[in-house]
């Protein structure tokens, strides 16, 4: 006795289902365990992309633009720059606005400049997120969405490190710590 041709077609169609499935599944699987912030960003070993931000705070660290609706990345030529890009919605940011305030406040005395960029933010909620965390480096506001889809940001937060050359150097993805930070400038200071 044959089988019935219906049955036959129907119990094929369900193996084929379940084997794309179980491909799905895998490749879903292999994808989130990919670290995101080991993805080599395209920049790194590049000079950093000129921008233009409007302020949030910290003038009295840039006297030369403190006058000025913006300040830009040339500002701050001959010093090395940790940028980061954060958001007041962002989680990840409360997470690491300690940890940046930290390093900024071991630091502000050498030829470091801490500043951060909020981007898809306004000024009000920056200043609230800002005065909240004790925030006291040099804050200002991608406007238009330039400056982060310049740098190639996909998320907040994200920090990039510019030595005194204005190359970008590394790229962090997610929140940052102050022990990460200081390694960061352990390699710079090695031969």
């Amino acid at each position: 006795m044959t089988k019935p041709r219906g049955r036959s077609k129907h119990v094929f169609i369900t193996g084929i289902l379940i084997s794309l499935f179980v491909v799905i599944i895998g490749i879903l699987y292999v994808g989130l365990k990919i670290d995101q912030s080991t993805i080599p960003s395209s920049i790194i070993g590049k000079v950093a992309y000129p921008f233009s931000a409007s302020w949030i705070q910290g003038q009295e660290y840039l006297p030369q633009a403190k006058d000025q609706p913006d300040f830009k990345l040339q500002d701050f030529r001959g010093k090395l720059v940790v940028l980061n890009f954060w958001a007041s919605w962002c989680v990840s940011c409360r997470e690491e606005a300690h940890q940046l305030e930290a390093f900024w406040q071991a630091n502000k005395d050498a030829d470091i400049k801490v500043v951060g960029i909020a981007i898809q933010d306004t000024k009000e909620e920056a200043d609230k997120f800002a005065e909240y965390f004790g925030k006291t480096y040099i804050l200002g506001l991608d406007t238009t969405g330039k400056i982060s889809i310049d740098y190639g940001v996909t998320g907040v937060p994200e920090t990039f490190i510019i030595n005194k050359q204005g190359v970008v150097i590394h790229k962090e993805v997610g929140p940052v710590t102050k022990k990460m930070l200081e390694e960061q400038l352990t390699k710079l200071q090695q031969p």
